[in-house]
């Protein structure tokens, strides 16, 4: 119920999934209220920006965002999450390069450092945004809604149509340990039939069987097995996660989805903040604490900054 912020710094170094060029990203402590901040790192440029869904310009394959054509970040979703996965509310993050490091494809390099860099809790309260109403986008057969919940609950469903992936579901209320046992260790995935149209596009340039699940007809390619049985499904969680961190605000919601992606999260994520009526803002009450998302909650003046 109170804000965070982490202990120590953190520093990442590693090349981009998509731009295959070395980055380094370094995450520092920051103050209550101030949110998860972007800047560039070592740049004359010293201006610090604090996202939200409407600076995404790109959701092909990863989310990216360009704020007032000053700064461009891709592949920003993993980070993203692990940041809201944990419960870390207010950071600065200092990008050098074009993209944030993939690491090992998935969050969990991210969770790890922040368990060892540690969590300080501030004596200011969070804001939650409460979902009133259900919402929902469609595209073509695909579909993502929410709906009122006192708890941030996500059910997800695919379907590749292959004999490897198949269909796959999943449901978790999300916390802090379910987010870094269950979800944050599942890496991101593609097909060997699309890498070379998509190194021709300018993307994957980084890919490899180090970050990356790859499927080759009917058999998965890496010599590592499966960390996760349904590991496929709860990469599309963690990436839903990190799209929806960018509303700035612990969502209390029930997302249910069917075959959505990164645009369809950040289309749902637009939505909830159009219009005012689609959520209150609240504050927990210390009474709270045992069933943390009652109805005994405070409601605060919405402002989306």
């Amino acid at each position: 119920m109170y804000q965070t912020t982490l202990n120590n710094i953190i520093i990442f170094h590693g090349k981009g999934l998509h731009s295959g060029r070395f980055c380094k990203v370094v995450i520092t402590p920051s103050s209550p209220n101030s949110g998860i901040v972007f800047s560039e790192l070592n740049s004359v440029n010293k201006k610090e920006y604090k996202l939200t869904p409407y600076n995404v310009n790109t959701t092909h394959l990863s989310t990216s965002i360009n704020i007032k054509g000053e700064i461009h970040f891709f592949t920003i979703e993993h980070i993203m999450s692990a940041l809201f996965g944990m419960g870390v509310d207010n950071v600065k993050i200092y990008v050098k390069g074009s993209e944030i490091p993939a690491l090992d494809g998935s969050s969990a390099p991210f969770v790890d450092a922040i368990r060892k860099a540690g969590i300080k809790v501030f004596p200011v309260k969070r804001k939650y945004l409460k979902v009133r109403k259900k919402i929902i986008i469609h595209n073509e057969d695909k579909w993502i809604e929410i709906i009122p919940s006192r708890f941030f609950k996500v059910t997800f469903k695919i379907d590749y149509g292959d004999t490897v992936i198949k269909e796959q579901k999943a449901y978790f209320n999300i916390t802090p340990d379910i987010y870094e046992w269950k979800i944050s260790k599942a890496r991101t995935f593609g097909f060997k039939r699309d890498i070379f149209r998509l190194r021709n596009m300018q993307l994957a340039l980084g890919g490899s069987l180090e970050n990356a699940i790859v499927i080759d007809n009917d058999k998965i390619i890496n010599k590592t097995r499966l960390r996760y049985q349904n590991e496929f499904v709860r990469h599309k969680i963690l990436d839903l996660i990190g799209d929806l961190a960018l509303i700035n605000f612990r969502v209390l919601g029930h997302i249910k989805a069917y075959k959505s992606g990164h645009l369809l999260n950040n289309l749902l994520a637009k939505e909830i903040l159009s219009d005012k009526s689609n959520y209150d803002l609240i504050e927990l009450n210390t009474l709270d604490k045992a069933m943390p998302y009652n109805c005994n909650s405070v409601l605060i003046n919405p402002q989306i900054v």
